[in-house]
């Protein structure tokens, strides 16, 4: 395993435990309380993190060379996007990565951490399509968890929000 691979490895758990340590220590209603018609709890918004994090595939088909070349470049205009302190409303085609109606925090915490420990156990090969954004196209493995993170990190103005709305420090 590349050196790159494994600081975006260790960069993502160590955000997912941050992350799952906050909600363990809020009280039940606040992690499942929807701050504002319309947004996402964060139970919710976890959820939205563990189906995006699912979306990384380790068996994924061979990249094309176009892929191939231009992978980290879309990469990092995506990355680029994400760090702007601006809501990014998802396509049509993300709905599959959109949080359902009412989740619970253990289901969820249960989920992503089952998901993170098939991780470690089987990496994307270089050379494969490891993931395959709406919009922005196949990224091989390390863009892809560069993407990833950076999708993470974007989230975490969301958290703010959502704890400030809700009252909470």
């Amino acid at each position: 395993m590349s050196a790159r691979r494994a600081h975006l490895l260790a960069a993502l758990a160590a955000h997912r435990a941050a992350f799952s340590a906050r909600l363990d220590g809020l009280p039940d209603a606040v992690v499942h309380a929807v701050p504002a018609p319309g947004a996402w709890s964060l139970v919710q918004l976890a959820e939205h993190l563990v189906l995006i994090d699912g979306d990384l595939r380790a068996d994924g088909p061979p990249a094309s060379a176009l892929a191939r070349a231009t992978s980290g470049l879309r990469s990092r205009g995506l990355r680029f996007v994400l760090s702007l302190p601006i809501r990014i409303v998802g396509p049509p085609s993300a709905a599959p990565v959109m949080p359902s109606a009412a989740p619970r925090w253990p289901d969820v915490r249960q989920r992503w951490a089952a998901l993170r420990a098939g991780w470690r156990e089987r990496t994307p090969e270089a050379g494969t399509v490891a993931f395959a954004h709406p919009i922005a196209g196949p990224f091989l493995p390390d863009d892809a968890l560069a993407f990833l993170l950076a999708h993470h990190r974007h989230h975490d103005a969301q958290v703010r929000r959502t704890l400030a709305a809700l009252g909470v420090a």
